[in-house]
């Protein structure tokens, strides 16, 4: 096996990992770059600060996509759930609305992600912006964009799945416009994952 120094592609300063990720951060620089074949990329991204009464022990970064998509409905007949309320919503107008869908960019597992997937797109957190990790550690991430461009469906289609009501049919486009990368804090225990924000 070779191993390779691999540097930054904008400062061109060494790049220092502790775990396998797709996302390498340049703390000189504050960059996130990715390979997607043999091209390296520049990944836009946020960090979220902890709340204020947030402990300092048992602290992670977790990424998440957030997509920026426009969701059009071209025909349906839902009754309750999600996409009713959307529909209710767009009445009169031309059926269509800009939604954030949160997709893991980190291994989870299947329950996991559903959850924190489904329940950040609907609450989406808010929350103020840091320019650094202050030293807290980050969740690899395992997933590349176009992976979470493909989850966006499915996380659209667990939304109606998960709220109560009956989806008998649903013809509807999802258009993802931005990519982001945003890093949420949580607080890590027995019982999982806490979101700290």
């Amino acid at each position: 096996m070779k191993v390779t120094l691999v540097k930054c592609p904008k400062c061109e300063l060494p790049l220092y990992m502790e775990t396998q990720d797709e996302f390498f951060y340049c703390s000189h620089c504050g960059t996130i770059h990715t390979r997607n074949g043999p091209k390296v990329e520049r990944i836009p991204y946020e960090i979220a600060d902890f709340r204020p009464d947030a402990q300092t022990d048992n602290r992670v970064y977790v990424p998440f996509w957030r997509l920026h998509t426009d969701f059009r409905i071209k025909s349906r007949d839902v009754k309750g759930g999600f996409f009713n309320k959307i529909g209710q919503a767009l009445k009169g107008g031309d059926k269509g609305a800009s939604i954030y869908i949160y997709v893991p960019a980190s291994q989870m597992e299947t329950a996991a992600f559903r959850y924190w997937s489904v329940n950040l797109t609907i609450n989406n957190p808010r929350y103020s912006a840091r320019t650094d990790f202050a030293g807290t550690p980050r969740m690899p991430a395992t997933t590349t964009r176009d992976e979470a461009i493909e989850l966006a469906d499915f996380v659209a289609v667990t939304l109606e799945a998960e709220k109560p009501g009956t989806l008998q049919y649903l013809d509807y486009t999802l258009t993802v416009n931005e990519a982001k990368v945003v890093y949420l804090p949580f607080m890590s225990s027995r019982s999982g994952l806490h979101l700290a924000v």
